[in-house]
């Protein structure tokens, strides 16, 4: 049943639904609403250079596009030419007569009509019978034409006409040079401009989103804050790029072409431009609606890689509770917006592009049929004709292809509204501002009458009127149940959020007085959740001192006694964390960020849980470490372990916001209250020790607490069994350099053809598009050239074949509409449905993917070209498959195969068009077509070097996305440590390196880039003029008539249109066939543990007797370190009994439990449950019968409710909050303003404190009735009140079921069937509570090391 706060909240939305129906929708972000920005605000991140570039590129761009006007004027002055040398040679084969000057002479008297001048001439050339020549010509077509200088039809020497059309050669010539020129500057001064900019644009958003309060990194999305770095400002990049280029020559040349349409003739041109007003209305609603559409989509696509992205880095408990599926679908939900949106699109983009090249056309229509009927008037002659038919087409064409510039630069201002919003955005609590003393803070603390609320949570008053001082040198204690508040003390002293109300103060000056930085270099913090950056544990100490040198890194670490387990391991100091410290334990991660505080030497210490992840042992050791180096500093304690406190000066108790007792530990105990109680909830009655207590505690004294701890390895170099370790390494390499030579001979052409099946109609669609929108330009080209020759006509003639033709181009209007209809519907409705698909697989694939997946180099991305020897390390960092790194494969793989189809419809389109272009032209002229030919390759040579430079930019481009992409991932979530280490400027630093270390590379590319494409349209030119040239030789020997030539040269020009196409598809399908390849090899990729396998055994009765049997085990990631080696012993655990694994942090605990689970399978050995191999068991149906309870609690950024039923799908509404009181979290949750429904928050930015999180994964475990529950650390991050509560639940859980515990608190397993105590992957004992206790072995000691008389 739903409560009706729920119900409210629910009408609420109902309600908003419905005003924003009415209303415009804003721009929100967070919960800020974002600002529109205008196009010419989009640059203002650029500097004086990039300004100046951007500026010779749009100067050249705008050249660029005068150029084809220039060769449109006087190509009309061409025809005219050309048209006199048709009569030229048309009079010659009429009368006979070769010599030009005799025959100017004798068409001068017949265009006179005077016959008196016909008997002059005969006087004159004697030699000739002109009476008989002239009533030939009147016999002639001829006779009736008008022979004037007015209408074209002046006759010229052959050798006049010649040198006329020898200016316009060297003019064609002169303009493919200069075109070669700006073509390459427009080209390469955007993108590289564009490439700085967008460089700069995400540093400087990474470094707003270091600078920003937690509040508001509470209310974003980290998943999409990491996600809109990369896909927005490559948005940015595409919009101020060369398609500004674009868009300025494009407009330039519409310009250009209307002003000489109209100069030559405005009523024609009046008549074609009606056409404009369609093709200006289908561009704006095309630009509008594209970009609405293109930024709805950008949303789902950010919030389905925040998803992802939170899946990803909690893939251990995702997989141990087997709803590999369930985030699937959770991930395909959001994704599923997109898919209709992206139908949406293509239908829009469809009609858009056909109704743009059909107007075009159609305005060709009118441009013959009027512009006969003008010639015939004599207001224009068939040159003007021309210049304003052709001006009109290339304006027409040239103002529609603005359009995807138009597409692309509004996707770019919506894209930087949000990010430049971010990069503006003024954090509410100013880090800049406040005093930075000259002397150290004495550590004089103060808190007056402090009232606390959580942004978040306005209605929940956290902190209730607090007041406690701490005088220098002091140290101080808060204990109390879980969300009591003590945590959100260490928060306000960190300035992390501003208290509502009171005063702290700080050396007797309020805490806001400080700057914020050097308020947090005197402060040293070790929070409750160990985190730890991908770098060496070296760096990781010193994170916050770089200048330290080793001698003071090691004595850091022997303080938090972590050296001898770093310096056993293989790389000692320079090994590699892990993504997150993924490859230390709990214990471990706690001990370096112990050193990495005590390293800088901070005068206030804050200590949250410091030692909750630690064994007895290590923490009693750094306990008085910690007890050592807190000696005339302040310290604030925050911890649920009561004998970590007992010597504090003052220990306050909280409960609920306020303070309920505070004194000594004396008093407080002498007081038998609240604190009295906790301490005896929590004391370990070993009666048959107490005798031996005192002994034993005067044999440890001080000299002989050594900082080191032979419990605490996590691994031993020295094998008992090499020949495995180089056996493994061997494989691994193996393996590795197989999956190189795979990628590079991987067949995609049928899978391709299969994804395709469900979209087979939508394709067959855009082939049939694709090929006659390929005959389009021949056909035109041919059509074109017939219309122009029934300019050598006149009278009726002239009326009857310019109407023919004009109806032509009506037909061909409508074919060109439904033809690219077709194509940009079919393939790009058939691209978004691959996109999603391969999304949906891809994502479904990694996330069903082992552990091993997530831990180790796997290398599925490598680069194909890469041929260099990969070996196998197990400290080299880029091996890791990061969070990072897989959340932007998936979005930019993706993104790069969608465009598969629809550049091969382009690229089919290319091919058709030339076929048939070159087939018009052989079949009206071979010679000229050869000569003609033999300029192709030089077309295609700037396309080849486009192409060649576009792949190989966009793969330094990727690995930019994928470093930048891990860096960003990493500070984000851990954004908290950042802010409290002062490490927002070294992570600034990081990514800045990351992004402009390949710059210079991929800038050099596009200035190659940009001489192919000059290349390209100067060969386009020079080819028009040879064409041109080479058609007037064979025109005048008489090989070629008008017509025939104009057919051959015009189908030239429109190829040489088509391969331009090639130009831009021939590189994006190169790129989306590369990244489909990858993404096939993680499609396609079987992981080792295959959790969706149906194989295995599932039996109907379940016991869950469980053996651990000789195990041998070295994580995939490290190879050459044995994390296990149990030898030939065993561990055996019966039907509903308890299992308790103690020992050292390292020693191999946690890894029994993941073998069980299978997140890994033991080298050597093995684990049997119910006498059955655990390998033999059905794996998704084996961890059903199982329920873990993690030490670091992962929860998801989802609603309490649905992260409890996270459990169990199917739980009902009783069953959650049944589980809910069991773990102790009931009245918590329900003090909450929404309930069950409250979000629980983002990675690192959860709104919950550690024991609260703790709690409802607890309650996840016990919703599950599992058969076995393993309990890893359950209740460290629980106060002692609730751990007691919560441990009771545990143990009645605990009826008939099996259970194995990972405990540091011994007091929590005294009780176990079986406890075991291991040590550098060994079991050193076995026994229960009592049985150990008399063998006074190793945990013996632990437990003295735990009793300390409390």
């Amino acid at each position: 049943m739903k409560s009706n706060k729920s119900e409210k909240v629910h009408n609420k939305k109902e309600n908003r639904g419905k005003k924003e129906k009415k209303e415009k929708k804003p721009i929100i972000f967070g919960d800020e609403e974002v600002q529109n920005i205008p196009f010419s605000q989009i640059f203002k991140y650029s500097n004086g250079k990039e300004k100046l570039m951007t500026l010779f590129g749009i100067i050249s761009s705008i050249i660029q596009g005068c150029a084809f006007p220039l060769i449109i004027y006087n190509l009309g002055d061409m025809t005219d030419s050309f048209i006199s040398l048709v009569v030229n040679l048309k009079l010659k084969k009429i009368t006979g007569i070769d010599n030009d000057n005799v025959l100017q002479d004798i068409m001068s008297v017949v265009s006179s009509g005077n016959l008196t001048n016909v008997v002059n001439l005969e006087q004159k050339y004697p030699n000739y019978d002109l009476q008989n020549l002239y009533n030939n010509f009147r016999q002639s077509d001829y006779a009736s034409y008008d022979f004037n200088a007015t209408n074209g039809f002046e006759f010229k020497k052959v050798d006049d006409i010649f040198h006329e059309l020898y200016k316009y050669f060297v003019l064609f010539a002169v303009i493919a040079i200069v075109s070669f020129i700006t073509t390459f500057i427009y080209n390469a001064f955007l993108d590289v401009s564009a490439l700085r900019q967008s460089t700069k644009i995400r540093s400087l958003v990474f470094k707003s989103l270091m600078k920003q309060d937690i509040p508001w990194h509470e209310k974003a999305n980290p998943g999409e804050l990491s996600s809109r770095i990369i896909s927005d400002t490559l948005l940015i990049e595409d919009g101020i790029g060369s398609k500004i280029g674009m868009l300025y020559q494009n407009l330039t040349t519409f310009v250009f072409c209307m002003i000489i349409a109209f100069i030559s003739g405005w009523k024609l041109s009046l008549y074609m431009s009606g056409t404009f007003i369609l093709v200006t209305i289908v561009v704006i609603i095309m630009s509008t609606v594209l970009a609405n559409i293109t930024k709805k989509a950008q949303d789902s696509y950010a919030t389905a890689g925040g998803i992802a992205q939170e899946t990803f880095s909690q893939a251990r408990t995702v997989v141990s509770f087997g709803n590999e599926q369930k985030e699937s679908d959770r991930y395909t939900q959001k994704l599923m917006p997109t898919l209709k949106l992206g139908m949406k699109k293509s239908h829009i983009l469809g009609i858009s592009m056909g109704l743009i090249f059909g107007v075009a056309y159609f305005s060709y229509s009118i441009a013959f049929i009027k512009g006969g009927q003008f010639v015939n008037k004599g207001e224009l002659i068939a040159g003007d004709v021309l210049k304003i038919l052709m001006s009109v087409m290339f304006g027409a064409s040239s103002f529609g292809m603005c359009g995807t510039s138009f597409t692309a630069i509004s996707a770019a201002t919506g894209a930087a509204a949000i990010l430049f919003h971010i990069i503006q955005r003024e954090p509410k609590i100013n880090k800049e501002s406040g005093e930075c003393p000259s002397q150290p803070l004495k550590g004089h603390i103060e808190f007056r009458d402090v009232h606390f609320t959580y942004p978040s949570r306005p209605d929940t008053e956290i902190l209730k009127g607090i007041n406690f001082k701490c005088l220098p040198g002091q140290t101080i204690a808060l204990v109390g149940a879980s969300g009591s508040g003590k945590s959100t003390i260490v928060q306000l002293l960190e300035r992390y959020y501003e208290k509502s109300d009171g005063q702290i103060l700080i050396d007797g000056k309020e805490i806001e007085g400080y700057n914020i930085p050097w308020l947090r270099s005197q402060i040293g913090l070790v929070s409750q959740e160990p985190i730890l950056f991908d770098a060496t544990i070296a760096e990781n100490i010193a994170i916050t001192c770089p200048g330290a040198t080793p001698e003071q890194i090691e004595t850091a670490a022997k303080l938090a006694n972590a050296h001898e387990f770093i310096s056993k391991l293989s790389h000692g100091y320079q090994t590699k964390t892990g993504e997150k410290g993924l490859q230390l334990s709990g214990g471990q991660k706690q001990r370096i960020c112990i050193a990495r505080a005590l390293i800088s030497n901070p005068n206030i210490l804050l200590l949250d849980e410091a030692t909750s992840a630690l064994d007895n042992q290590s923490e009693k050791i750094i306990q008085k470490a910690l007890d050592s180096v807190s000696v005339g500093r302040t310290t604030i304690v925050i911890a649920h372990r009561l004998t970590t406190v007992r010597n504090a000066h003052c220990i306050i108790v909280m409960n609920k916001g306020t303070i309920v007792e505070c004194g000594t530990h004396e008093e407080l105990m002498a007081k038998g209250n609240t604190y009295y109680h906790l301490v005896k909830n929590q004391e370990l009655k070993a009666e048959n020790i107490k005798d031996l207590t005192n002994e034993m505690t005067e044999e440890i004294n001080d000299d002989s607490i050594k900082y080191s701890d032979a419990n605490d390895n996590f691994e031993n170099i020295a094998s008992s069994n090499s020949e495995l370790i180089v056996k493994q390494k061997g494989t691994g390499s193996e393996a590795q350099s197989t999956s190189i030579n795979e990628s590079k001979n991987i067949d995609w052409r049928r899978p391709y053809l299969d994804y395709n099946k469900p979209v087979w109609f939508k394709n067959i669609i855009g082939i049939i598009g694709s090929l006659f929108n390929g005959c389009m330009q021949p056909v035109c080209a041919y059509i074109y050239a017939s219309a122009i020759n029934a300019f050598n006509k006149q009278g009726n003639d002239l009326l009857d074949s310019t109407k023919f033709w004009g109806l032509m181009f009506m037909v061909l209007a409508l074919a060109n509409f439904i033809a690219a209809y077709f194509k940009n519907y079919g393939f790009s409705s058939a691209g978004e449905y691959l996109l999603y698909i391969f999304r949906k697989e891809m994502y479904d694939s990694m996330i069903k993917q082992d552990i091993s997946f997530f831990d180790t180099g796997d290398k599925l991305f490598a680069d194909s070209n890469n041929n260099s020897s990969t070996n196998v390390n197990s400290n080299d960092s880029s091996n890791n498959t990061s969070v990072g790194t897989l959340t932007a494969k998936l979005s930019t793989e993706t993104t790069l195969a969608q465009g598969l189809n629809l550049n091969f419809g382009t690229i089919l389109e290319t091919i058709t068009g030339v076929i048939v272009c070159f087939v018009i032209a052989f079949c009206h002229g071979w010679k000229l077509s050869l000569i003609l030919l033999a300029f192709t390759p030089f077309l295609f040579i700037g396309v080849y070097i486009q192409m060649k430079e576009m792949a190989s930019k966009n793969d330094e481009k990727r690995r930019i996305f994928e470093n930048s992409t891990k860096i960003a991932v990493e500070a984000i979530l851990g954004v908290k440590t950042v802010n409290a280490l002062n490490l927002e400027d070294r992570f600034s630093t990081l990514y800045d390196n990351n992004l402009v270390e390949p710059q210079k590379r991929i800038e050099h590319k596009h200035y190659t880039s940009g001489l192919g494409i000059g290349f390209g349209n100067a060969m386009s030119f020079i080819s028009y003029g040879v064409g041109f040239y080479f058609g007037f030789v064979f025109l005048k020997n008489g090989e070629l008539d008008f017509e025939s030539m104009f057919r051959v040269v015009m189908a030239i020009i429109f190829t040489s249109n088509t391969i331009g196409q090639a130009s831009t598809a021939g590189p994006d399908f190169v790129k989306a066939v590369d990244a489909f390849k990858r993404i096939l090899r993680m499609i396609s990729r079987q992981p080792k543990i295959d959790a969706s396998d149906p194989k295995g055994i599932q039996k109907e009765s379940f016991n869950g007797k469980v053996s651990f049997n000789q195990l041998r085990f070295s994580y995939p990631s490290r190879p050459d370190i044995t994390v296990l080696r149990m030898g030939s012993e065993n561990i055996e655990i019966q039907k509903g009994k308890t299992l308790a694994l103690v020992g050292g942090s390292g020693c191999g605990k946690s890894t029994l439990i993941g073998l069980l689970l299978r997140w890994y399978d033991a080298q050597c050995g093995d684990i049997k449950i119910d006498g059955e191999k655990n390998t033999n068991y059905n794996i998704k149906w084996l961890r059903q019968q199982i329920g873990i309870v993690s030490q670091e609690p992962c929860l998801f950024n989802i609603s309490i409710k649905d992260n409890i039923r996270y459990g169990k799908d199917d739980a009902s509404d009783e069953e959650i909050q049944e589980a809910a009181k069991k773990a102790n979290i009931h009245n918590f949750i329900m003090s909450l303003p929404e309930g069950y429904d409250t979000l629980v928050g983002g990675e690192g930015t959860s709104q919950m404190s550690g024991g609260q999180k703790q709690r409802i994964a607890i309650a996840r475990a016990i919703i599950r009735s599992p058969k076995i529950l393993l309990l890893d650390e359950a209740t460290s991050a629980l106060d002692a009140e609730s751990e007691l509560v919560v441990q009771n639940a545990l143990e009645e859980a605990s009826q008939g079921r099996t259970i194995i515990t990972i405990a540091h608190r011994l007091s929590t397993i005294k009780n176990a069937d079986i406890i075991v105590v291991m040590r550098e992957g060994r079991i050193v004992e076995k026994g229960n509570h009592e049985e150990l206790l008399k063998k006074k072995g190793d945990y013996y000691e632990m437990i003295l090391a735990g009793d300390n008389g409390v």
